[in-house]
C-alpha cells in the first residue's frame, strides 16, 4: 500500500511538470520559436511584432489554460494583470488585448489574422496553427 501511494505521488509530481498549453500563431506565419521571456514581452505589450507583423494578442477569458498561462508565463494573474493592462491603456501605451471564450475561438482568430498570437491547450493544436512555445 505504501509503495502504491509513493508511486502515485511520484506520478502526480511529474504530471505537474507536463506542458499544459501552447502559444500559437497562424500556420503560415514567419514567426519562429520563442522562449518564455519573448512570449512574456509580447503578451504584456512590450514587443510590438510577431514574425514581422504587428502583434495582435489574443487572451482566453478564463479557465484552466488561462490561469496556467498567466502564472507560468506572465508571472501575473487576476487583479494584478488587470491593473497592469489598465495602466497601459490609460496612459495610451497600449490597447486592450482581445479576449475570446475558448481554444476554438483562439485558433480561429489566430489562424485568420496576420500577426495574431494566442495560447491554447495542447490538445487543441492542429494544422491550422504553428506552435512557438509550450508552457
Amino acid at each position: 500500500m505504501k509503495k502504491n501511494f509513493l508511486a502515485f505521488l511520484a506520478l502526480a509530481l511529474l504530471a505537474g511538470h507536463a506542458h499544459a498549453g501552447s502559444v500559437i500563431v497562424a500556420a503560415d506565419s514567419k514567426a519562429g520559436a520563442m522562449d518564455a521571456e519573448a512570449v512574456r514581452r509580447v503578451f504584456l505589450g512590450r514587443e510590438a511584432s510577431v514574425g514581422g507583423a504587428k502583434a495582435q494578442v489574443i487572451y482566453q477569458k478564463g479557465g484552466a489554460v488561462r490561469e496556467t498561462f498567466d502564472k507560468a508565463v506572465l508571472g501575473k494573474a487576476g487583479a494584478e494583470l488587470t491593473t497592469y493592462w489598465s495602466r497601459l491603456i490609460f496612459t495610451g501605451k497600449a490597447t486592450a488585448p482581445d479576449e475570446v471564450a475558448n481554444d476554438a475561438a483562439v485558433k480561429a482568430k489566430v489562424a485568420g489574422t496576420p500577426g495574431a498570437i494566442g495560447y491554447v491547450s495542447d490538445a487543441a493544436v492542429d494544422g491550422s496553427v504553428k506552435v512557438l512555445h509550450k508552457f
